[in-house]
């Protein structure tokens, strides 16, 4: 069921004319007391161009829509008294039914949406139609002049006080006849306007009021002149029974500075002097609108920084902010005519462009505001280098409400990091859908935490020789209520990907030893139990408190305890792993080498760290008896280990060729289906209950 059938939108105007109705629905509505305006307040204190209204969806998955009402014109033009709404000034607000906005101290409007148009009968007794026709006809031509009102009792009201007191009166009062030569000058308008007299028509005051006088509906036009460095509100009353031009001048210029100083401060960063996020925002909504209207494209650029944090940790937060001023100074000189440029928040910026062109031309604009920011910045006597990146998404196929092409170009910045980081990146749709699975599934991973929807399974190494149990390796798994068994070949890389795999890390850790100490409580050999760890586990700072802590909570001896780490993990920061491996050593807990031959540094990780078994990566075992090139790598993995007097697993058995072979190349140990599948605890329990389990010194 459509918006447009079921719900109409009302704007009921009241002011000095009438009180009347207006049926929203194009998608935009200019309000002003200027004559041109789709929205005319007859009022002389609103402005002539004092509100839009811009047509939104909430959401683009909702139908409906509602109307937003913005300050201002869609040039970014702002009214002199702004808009009140419930009580409350705001530059901008999303329309709601009942809502009631005040241009000034006397007009206001109210937004309603009925359900059906027989409810528009109840916000006034005439009809739509009838009120459009009544200000059609009260409005006469197609006149293009800033306020006009009927001459009414209260005007003339205003007109004999003028008389009676225009020599007192310390505002300017001049008149003139419909000749144009000037009749009458109060004391304020002689000292005011001193070269009146000689300029006469020419003069600010007077220019144009003749001309004015063909296209007035009524007796009364209001307008903002400037004389020199002085603004004035002036009122001009035609008086065609005498005629006589006669205005009344107000000075607004203190006011005028005033309301500027605070628009700019409002609407700009004090560190950087670029307008701020609020000011970009309004912006790109009336430009959407524009776009809309004419058809026409939109870029939304994000400018991020890959290194400002570590300059700020290094040189400190003055220099930090120096970084930004130069930043910001760049970029506005690179964008002076062809983009609106805005801090977004903190170092981050956004760039709109109206009518970017292809991508081609927008790939260069990225281009060259990146290369804006190569030179290097001397800040402090430091010699600096900041490095950009640039998120781009396209109005309307990336988007149609500001919010989304926010989100979009923010999102374009981790999708370039995540294709090779490049310095510029557009908004890709199938990669965000991806990027959406993955936080399902991250969400999904910290309810299976919760709610204790992880288990283990255990999978034996044997000795080949002896068929004896040596080690047991523990394994993740996940079961969801809804989606089932999900593979730990998903499961492990997705846990890397977030910050769960410490947590997950440390649970796995502490499971892991607590049953092996219940095997050992139940009266089985003492074995190891071992446990992988990823390269963010490792990495953590309090590693070997944490494992100390769990062997102390669970009772289990260290010695007890085996972690596994791939050749990856280990050469990633020599330096930082051995200081680490010695560490866990010392406190008696074992180390083993797993996917071993997969890696760089194969020969390295054995010469440089100490290393208790090497297991060899099931590539390279599974397919042995049919891979006949694989047998010299594999025996010289196990030579090698057995040179270094490691323990050799063989990981990855699955058939009785392959354990025949590695019997021949002199294997002690092996991991696989062939001998056991990993089995969950109970069956665990069983299995080491009828097998013989190797004694370990």
């Amino acid at each position: 069921m459509s918006n447009e059938v079921d719900f109409r939108h009302i704007f009921v105007i009241e002011d000095q004319k009438a009180r009347r109705i207006i049926s929203l629905e194009e998608p935009t509505y200019s309000i002003g007391r200027e004559s041109s305006n789709d929205i005319i307040i007859y009022d002389h204190v609103v402005s002539r161009y004092h509100a839009t209204l811009v047509r939104i969806k909430p959401s683009p998955k909702i139908d409906t829509y509602s109307y937003r009402i913005l300050d201002g014109d869609l040039e970014g033009n702002r009214s002199r008294n702004g808009l009140m709404i419930n009580g409350k000034n705001t530059e901008s607000h999303d329309l709601k039914h009942g809502d009631v906005i005040f241009f000034g101290s006397q007009s206001k409007a109210s937004y309603y949406i009925v359900s059906t148009s027989v409810e528009v009968a109840l916000f006034n007794p005439l009809e739509v139609s009838q009120y459009e026709e009544m200000a059609r006809q009260s409005l006469g031509g197609d006149s293009k002049s800033t306020m006009i009102a009927e001459e009414n009792n209260q005007h003339s009201e205003s007109a004999i006080w003028l008389i009676s007191f225009a020599e007192l009166s310390p505002h300017p009062i001049i008149e003139i006849d419909f000749n144009g030569q000037i009749i009458y000058l109060n004391p304020a308008a002689s000292i005011k306007f001193k070269l009146i007299q000689q300029e006469g028509l020419n003069h600010p005051v007077l220019l144009g009021l003749l001309n004015q006088a063909q296209n007035v509906r009524g007796n009364l036009l209001l307008r903002e002149i400037q004389v020199k460095d002085e603004i004035y509100e002036q009122y001009v009353h035609y008086l065609t029974d005498n005629q006589v031009i006669r205005s009344y001048l107000c000075d607004v210029t203190q006011a005028k500075k005033t309301e500027a100083s605070l628009t700019y401060q409002n609407f700009h960063d004090p560190l950087t002097d670029l307008p701020n996020r609020i000011w970009f925002e309004e912006q790109l909504v009336i430009a959407i609108a524009k776009a809309k209207r004419d058809n026409e494209s939109i870029a939304v650029m994000f400018l991020d920084f890959d290194n400002l944090s570590t300059v700020i940790n290094s040189f400190g937060y003055d220099c930090g902010d120096q970084v930004l001023k130069n930043v910001a100074q760049r970029l506005s000189k690179c964008l002076n005519t062809i983009g609106s440029i805005a801090n977004w928040k903190n170092d981050q910026f956004v760039i709109l462009q109206k009518n970017p062109g292809d991508q081609l031309e927008i790939i260069n604009l990225a281009q060259k505001i990146l290369q804006t920011l190569e030179n290097l910045l001397e800040i402090s006597g430091q010699r600096l280098h900041v490095k950009g990146r640039i998120g781009i998404a396209l109005y309307p196929q990336d988007g149609e409400e500001a919010a989304t092409l926010f989100k979009n170009a923010h999102t374009a910045i981790a999708q370039g990091k995540e294709h090779g980081y490049y310095p510029y990146a557009f908004y890709d749709a199938k990669a965000a859908s991806k990027s959406s699975i993955l936080l399902k599934l991250e969400n999904l991973l910290y309810e299976a935490l919760e709610k204790k929807q992880f288990y283990l399974t255990y999978q034996p190494q044997i000795n080949l020789k002896t068929k004896e149990i040596t080690t047991i390796e523990s394994l993740l798994r996940w079961r969801h209520p809804d989606i089932g068994e999900i593979s730990p070949v998903k499961l492990i890389p997705l846990a890397e990907k977030t910050e769960l795999i410490i947590p997950i890390g440390n649970w796995i850790l502490a499971s892991a030893c607590q049953q092996n100490k219940l095997w050992q409580q139940s009266g089985l050999s003492p074995f190891p139990i071992s446990v992988n760890l990823s390269l963010r586990q490792f990495q953590q700072p309090d590693l070997v408190e944490t494992i100390t802590q769990i062997l102390e909570e669970t009772g289990l001896e260290s010695q007890w305890l085996e972690i596994e780490l791939t050749e990856n993990t280990v050469m990633n920061d020599t330096n930082f792993s051995g200081s680490i491996l010695s560490k866990l050593r010392a406190i008696g807990v074992r180390i083993a080498l797993d996917d071993f031959g997969t890696g760089q540094g194969s020969f390295q990780c054995l010469q440089r760290f100490k290393i208790d078994s090497l297991k060899i990566d099931p590539s390279f075992i599974t397919t042995l008896d049919q891979r006949q090139l694989d047998i010299p790598l594999v025996e010289a993995m196990i030579n090698l280990g057995n040179s270094f007097q490691i323990r050799v697993i063989a990981e990855g058995v699955e058939t009785e060729e392959v354990v025949e072979l590695l019997q021949k190349l002199h294997c002690k140990e092996l991991q696989g289906f062939w001998f056991c599948k990993p089995l969950k605890g109970e069956d665990a329990t069983q299995f080491l209950t009828q097998n013989k389990i190797q004694s370990h010194s």
